[in-house]
């Protein structure tokens, strides 16, 4: 490898190019200011410049998060881990004067776990074939999402929480600001993510503070829309200063004072009892009371639904999906009896037309049903939800994707959630868009190769111009809610209509009740 070197506002920056000089890459760049001492739970401060030419050698560390299961199919080794987290990495064969289509990747993770270093989210690939190439660090779990009174009144828009999200609104700036140094086309910004990622680029095509920032947008696995997912800013405050009170901390500078590692890692016993519609859709040890987005009034400014709802979102070209098996990784609920109790006490008068789609008449219907509800409604239902809404309330176009296939994941006996068929998983799609299928040494075929080149080849022509279509790809429709056609991936592709749509259709139904129990 040989050094490359390039200048953004703040100062010179040494990367490095690929052993065929082709693709440089510049890692742990910082865009803010690091966010600790007074400057935890602060907006994003904007970077110091610095003297000389800085190192972009080595990626910098991710938010400090709980320690992922070894056997995970999201796993991939540890990384150093930091309250000094906010650090992106740019990818790109661009030259001089070049203005190639920027894509910035948002890690998913629950906002809880996750980094922009995660090897199936290398971007060289992607960079070869013509784009820019970003990915983020932000800011998560507490050290993200904590809303304060005593915060809140530091701000001149009176709101806390919503840090990690004003992390990635500081990115898109420096994207806009210094991608041209690297080749990047400011005018032609993308951002996709996955999972939390995803759901992040609902909410800030709900936003605006991101008005401007990006031009087009990819949802994969995961939205905002669900009316229990978001907290209003009065609850945020009142889960964040009992959590204050259960670590002692009397004032905001004693809990400034607390090592990131508490704040983080902590989990006091009243802030276990998630809401009980939650218990199977998050990770043991995420607490969602303390780390999730906040309808603050200035980041989120309303419900995402309700923004989408009345058009008043960040109208761009959108592209969401989302896998067949979404909740096959999650563990089951315990017994028969509490699933249909928990069905009873969260659905009311629908809680039969639940236990219809999801039977749970003995211990396998039950492991498949808790399973499938969750991946239902947390995430298949969320992309489409968001893709009707774009396409009846915007002008831009929306493209819709069910990802069916089946990856040639090995059984490992005893080895978690590699030892048994989870199918079309959560995050399964991530390494065909990528083209990182080698990362993992399973026995990929050639079906895999040409679906990865496929799915990527449609994911960069939508970074250009807001449309996947392109020479040698098969033609892929534009959504539309009244014939809605959907592209499905599984050993290649085909159009069709959105599969499971019965089971999508009662979700709207429990949205639209747990609504009306808001107002």
């Amino acid at each position: 490898m040989t050094d490359t070197t390039v200048t953004i506002k703040a100062g010179a920056l040494s990367g490095r190019r690929s052993a065929d000089g082709v693709v440089r890459s510049f890692k742990g760049i910082p865009y803010a200011r690091p966010p600790v001492g007074p400057l935890r739970w602060a907006p994003p401060q904007e970077i110091a410049p610095w003297g000389g030419t800085r190192p972009a050698h080595a990626f910098g560390p991710r938010c400090i998060q709980p320690d992922r299961v070894p056997t995970a199919v999201g796993y991939f080794g540890p990384e150093p881990q930091s309250e000094d987290c906010l650090y992106l990495n740019v990818r790109t064969a661009a030259v001089a004067g070049d203005k190639r289509p920027v894509m910035v990747w948002l890690h998913g993770g629950a906002f809880t776990v996750g980094s922009g270093a995660l090897p199936f989210s290398d971007g060289e690939a992607l960079a070869r074939a013509g784009v820019v190439l970003v990915t983020v660090n932000y800011r998560l779990g507490r050290l993200g999402f904590l809303a304060h009174p005593a915060l809140s009144a530091e701000q001149p828009y009176r709101a806390s929480g919503n840090y990690g999200l004003l992390d990635q609104i500081a990115a898109l700036r420096w994207v806009r600001d210094n991608i041209a140094a690297f080749g990047g086309d400011p005018g032609c910004v993308t951002i996709f993510g996955q999972s939390a990622g995803s759901s992040s680029v609902s909410t800030l095509m709900a936003s605006p503070l991101a008005k401007g920032l990006f031009h087009q947008a990819i949802g994969q696995s995961g939205g905002a829309f669900f009316a229990r997912i978001l907290q209003k800013l009065d609850v945020a405050e009142r889960a964040g200063a009992q959590f204050a009170q259960c670590l002692g901390a009397k004032t905001i500078e004693e809990l400034r004072q607390r090592p990131a590692e508490q704040i983080q890692l902590a989990i006091p016993e009243d802030n276990l009892a998630l809401n009980r519609f939650f218990d199977s859709s998050f990770p043991k040890g995420i607490d969602r009371k303390n780390g999730w987005s906040i309808i603050d009034g200035y980041v989120v400014p309303d419900y995402v639904m309700t923004v989408f709802a009345r058009g008043a979102q960040n109208d761009v070209p959108l592209l969401s999906g989302a896998t067949a098996d979404e909740g096959s990784t999650q563990p089951p609920m315990p017994s028969i009896a509490e699933f249909q109790q928990r069905a009873r006490a969260d659905f009311g008068e629908l809680a039969e037309a639940y236990l219809r789609l999801f039977p749970a008449g003995n211990e396998a219907e039950l492991e498949a049903s808790s399973r499938r509800a969750v991946g239902t409604r947390v995430f298949n239902w969320e992309n489409w939800t968001w893709a009707n809404l774009q396409a009846q309330t915007g002008r831009a176009p929306v493209y819709f994707y069910h990802f069916a296939h089946v990856p040639p994941k090995p059984r490992l006996p005893g080895g978690g959630d590699l030892s048994r068929d989870i199918g079309a998983f959560h995050t399964a799609e991530i390494p065909y868009v990528f083209q990182t299928l080698g990362v993992r040494s399973w026995p990929w075929r050639e079906i895999d190769h040409e679906l990865s080149k496929l799915m990527s080849g449609y994911w960069i022509n939508f970074a250009c111009c807001g449309n996947p279509n392109g020479a040698g790809l098969p033609q892929w429709p534009e959504y539309d809610p009244s014939t809605p056609s959907t592209m499905i991936f599984d050993r290649g592709c085909r159009i069709d209509t959105v599969p499971d749509i019965e089971t999508l259709k009662f979700w709207t139904s429990v949205d639209e009740r747990f609504r009306a129990q808001l107002r």
